[in-house]
């Protein structure tokens, strides 16, 4: 049996009614492997994308355990509370005896441990990625800067679905002409700036896909910056000063009039 475009559409809106049910239970592999990869899922947690895939690999042990860590790596366990790991996760028999499925159970339980400790460095792939349901959902973010009553120390965000700005958590301290970045899609990165303590060489990151996202303390700048340019390639954040910016972009100018003469 083939999902047509309608019946997966519903599978994707109501997946938590859908895998409760036999038509679920009797989907091929092929089928599973296609509906749970989709970023299209709406779903309260990734808890029930993989209580639902060991629920369809025991409905017939034998012939499905063979294709468990095929499952796996589409299950973004990584996501999934350190807690419930370490409680419904390492000890499911099915995944003890499936040498790559104890991978997949590591770099969860690793990946958590590098965020809780704030480290931008954290390895990303699909099984880190959020799922999206209708695409990504693009916000403007703002932080510190100047207002009536001086350095601002605020974080406000813009969501253009509904046309209106919304209050983030407050900054560390206050902030005026620091830089600002994004890693991933979901962990904002501020450097640099002033305030009326010397220039900054800190960092101060933001988890957006946590529960409560708050400012916390990340890797110093080597140098102490304000009025700067900040760009990410690979998810590697570099900072350029706008002295460096004008010099590159007068040397750009320069070669290019020489090639036209």
């Amino acid at each position: 049996m083939q999902l047509s475009t309608s019946s997966e559409l519903y599978f994707h809106q109501h997946y938590t009614d859908v895998v409760e049910g036999d038509e679920f239970l009797s989907l091929s592999s092929e089928e599973m492997v296609k509906l749970i990869s989709s970023d299209e899922l709406i779903v309260p947690s990734e808890e029930k994308i993989f209580e639902s895939v060991i629920r369809w690999i025991k409905r017939d042990l034998d012939s499905r355990k063979q294709i468990l860590h095929q499952l796996m790596e589409h299950v973004r366990l990584p996501l999934i509370s350190k807690d419930y790991i370490l409680k419904n996760v390492v000890d499911e028999p099915l995944l003890i005896n499936c040498s790559k499925c104890k991978d997949y159970v590591f770099e969860a339980l690793r990946f958590n441990l590098l965020r809780s400790e704030e480290l931008i460095t954290i390895p990303h792939n699909i099984r880190t990625k959020p799922r999206q349901p209708g695409g990504t959902h693009k916000v403007i973010l703002a932080v510190g800067g100047e207002g009536n009553e001086g350095t601002l120390v605020s974080t406000e965000w813009y969501d253009p679905t509904i046309n209106q700005w919304q209050p983030g958590p407050k900054m560390i301290t206050p902030s005026l002409g620091g830089g600002l970045a994004v890693v991933n899609d979901n962990f904002a990165i501020h450097l640099g700036g002033e305030n009326l303590d010397p220039t900054f060489q800190s960092g101060r990151g933001l988890d957006l896909s946590s529960e409560s996202p708050r400012w916390k303390p990340t890797y110093n700048m080597l140098v102490k910056r304000e009025l700067f340019g900040v760009s990410v390639i690979n998810n590697c954040i570099y900072v350029v000063s706008y002295i460096e910016i004008l010099l590159i972009t007068l040397l750009v100018i320069s070669v290019k009039m020489k090639v036209l003469t």
